[in-house]
């Protein structure tokens, strides 16, 4: 015969202040895992002497049947919950990658792409040129120089 001593659950035994979430996939955990010992257990009972192995067989498909019905109630309405806060979380990250992104940015993604399909062979899809970072960054600098000139003249008051 089997042990059925374990080293225990991992979960708290009360509730604590963690997600509702996390609670509902534990719970679902331990109910998996106890139909599991149930399982080995009437498997272990099926070779005692008085044992009635067509009604254990018997009660092993009735328990599968039970978890297999409570796994099925519950996946199906959490993966309704966990799109809905994919789609939330998303629209999050998003948000922040907006705040963070620099505007220019979308011409360095769309040289890359362009060089993307010139190695695959395919044709440019701008229309015109993109100008090369480096082209752009020396215009920026020359600007920048000159925004500086014009803050260390003397101005000059007219009359």
């Amino acid at each position: 015969m089997a042990s059925n001593e374990g080293i225990g659950s991992p979960f708290l035994k009360q509730p604590s202040e963690r997600s509702p979430k996390l609670r509902i996939y534990e719970s679902l955990f331990l109910l998996n895992e106890s139909m599991d010992r149930l399982v080995a257990l009437l498997r272990e009972m099926e070779i005692l002497p008085f044992a009635d192995k067509e009604s254990v067989q018997c009660a092993v498909v009735e328990i599968e049947e039970v978890r297999c019905d409570m796994n099925a109630d519950f996946t199906e309405k959490m993966a309704d919950s966990e799109r809905f806060d994919e789609g939330r979380f998303w629209k999050q990250r998003r948000a922040f990658e907006k705040k963070w992104r620099d505007p220019d940015d979308v011409y360095i993604d769309v040289e890359r792409r362009e060089e993307a399909r010139k190695k695959l062979g395919l044709p440019s899809r701008v229309i015109g040129s993109i100008l090369p970072h480096s082209a752009v960054a020396k215009a920026e600098e020359r600007w920048e120089a000159e925004q500086e000139r014009k803050k260390k003249r003397p101005r000059r008051h007219r009359k």
